[in-house]
Order: C-alpha cells, then structure tokens, then sequence
C-alpha cells in the first residue's frame, strides 16, 4: 500500500464512484418502476397485467425519459462545460503543483536551457534562478512525486547521469 491508508481510500471511493453513477439510475429505475407498477389499479386485461411485461414496459418508458433527459442536459443545457471549468479549477496540479512528469522536463530540458542563456541576460538568470526554486520546492512538499520522479529516472535509464543533483541551490 505505497501512499499511506489516505490513498488506499481515495482508491476504494474512486473504484465505488465508477460504478456509482451507472447503479443509481438502474436502481432508480427499477424502484420507480415497482412502485409505478403497484399503483396501476386498471393493469388487470391489459398488456400490463403481467408484471415481468408491465414492469418491463414501465422500466423502457422511464429508461426512455431518462436518456431523453441527459441528451437535453448535453446538448442544450451544456452543464458538462461548467463541471470541467470547475474541476480546473479546484485541482491543484493545474496551478501551483507540478507533476512528475513536468518536474522531470523543467528539470532536464528547460532548466538547462535557461541557465545556457543566463550568462549573456540577466533576466534569464533571474528566470533560471525562480524556476530551480519552484522545482526544489515542488520536490521537497511533495514527496510522492519525488517517489515519482526517481522511478521515471530509473525508466528512462538516466540515473547515472544524477539529474535532479542540484548543485547551485
């Protein structure tokens, strides 16, 4: 269980919430359907009479309804755009977390880069100078991309060549 008790739950509550969405309209189908089926009083010599045909048939018209309700939400309500523009929002590796991936790249790309120019401009300096701080920093509060980072390290088959040795901290 790398990650601690708090990741394994985040995990459980994820693998939960896959299925969720999917089970609660089957079940809110199915219980409507019931208790639609129960109230019908003129069912008795009609095609309804059965309950595996009347439940059944219950169970297509709201099935029915309800994806006529969601391709009204997509299409015209459009709220699938609010609800990426707030989980933008709200996770933090879209603002100031980096991922292992980005740490890996800023670290043996960019960084390099800038500091090549950084002899002739100043303000390449000061931009290799904020960008290495951003990157020790991101290391050091997150040590689960530094987990990361070190296995991509090994991936990549680079770890002799000691990149994220900072020497100029």
């Amino acid at each position: 269980m790398s990650g601690g008790l708090k990741k394994w739950l985040m995990l459980q509550m994820w693998r939960v919430q896959q299925v969720a969405q999917i089970l609660t309209i089957v079940m809110l189908a199915v219980t409507l359907t019931l208790q639609v089926y129960s109230y019908m009083q003129w069912r008795e010599g009609t095609l309804f009479a059965t309950p595996y045909v009347g439940g059944l048939i219950i169970l297509l018209v709201l099935a029915a309804a309800i994806w006529a309700f969601a391709i009204v939400w997509d299409l015209r309500l459009k709220m699938w755009r609010e609800q990426m523009t707030v989980a933008v929002e709200k996770n933090p590796f879209t603002k100031e977390k980096m991922t292992p991936k980005e740490l890996m790249i800023y670290r043996i790309i960019w960084l390099p880069i800038l500091e090549q120019f950084a002899d002739e401009n100043p303000r390449m300096r000061a931009s290799a100078d904020a960008l290495r701080r951003w990157l020790n920093r991101s290391m050091k509060e997150d040590r689960v991309a530094e987990n990361e980072v070190n296995i991509l390290i090994d991936y990549i088959g680079a770890a002799h060549l000691n990149l994220l040795d900072d020497k100029k901290e």
